[in-house]
């Protein structure tokens, strides 16, 4: 059964979070249920994924991204890469442009993580969009890391040991005009990242010493 994006984007949202313009979001009703078909059935953590994809959504609108072309990109972000829809699918359904940022988003195979982001990075790095989406893509999974509910210490340290490789693949000054936004964001998130695990870790040594 096809979702109601309307009334989903609300049961998903906390009250003081639901958007003032609801007539912005109306033209992703087509692209939220899309997404929403061919992801049934995967979780994130012990979510449906659709929750992923609307935080993501979510993080680009508190940036102040309106670019529609950005907002569908947030909630088609993973569908290449975890479900059976190929490029041609998403060029098909919603344009060349959703379907290229989507594409530069996707991970590229190698053989283990350090290998793949770097590959995907190349991509990602020449179009500023898919910039603003990955990184709402991160900020989204370093929150949910933070989080009570999704709580993951070996995420936070992945995420902080991945920091510097991160930024020198995806960050092009060029791009800057349309992504600083979203890199004002991250920064903060890794800023709040460090003091937490830092913390705990402090902890974790006083107890190790009592």
């Amino acid at each position: 059964m096809s979702i109601n994006v309307e009334k989903e984007w609300r049961f998903m949202s906390d009250e003081e979070r639901v958007r003032k313009d609801f007539n912005m979001r109306f033209p992703l009703s087509v692209c939220w249920d899309f997404a929403s078909k061919h992801h049934k059935g995967q979780w994130y953590g012990n979510k449906p994924y659709m929750y992923h994809l609307k935080k993501v959504s979510d993080v680009a609108l508190d940036c102040g991204y309106t670019d529609v072309s950005i907002l569908k990109s947030c909630l088609l972000h993973d569908v290449i890469e975890d479900t059976e829809v190929t490029y041609k699918d998403v060029k098909e359904n919603f344009g060349e442009e959703v379907a290229e940022i989507v594409y530069c988003v996707t991970d590229e195979l190698g053989r283990n993580r350090k290998e793949r982001k770097s590959k995907t990075y190349k991509k990602i790095y020449d179009n500023p969009k898919a910039i603003v989406v990955k990184l709402c893509d991160r900020i989204s999974n370093m929150y949910e890391s933070m989080g009570t509910e999704n709580y993951n210490l070996r995420l936070i340290k992945m995420y902080l040991d991945e920091h510097e490789s991160f930024v020198d693949g995806i960050y092009n000054e060029d791009s800057l005009e349309l992504t600083q936004k979203a890199w004002n964001d991250y920064n903060s998130v890794v800023l709040q990242l460090d003091y937490m695990f830092t913390d705990i870790n402090d902890t974790l040594k006083h107890i190790e010493n009592e």
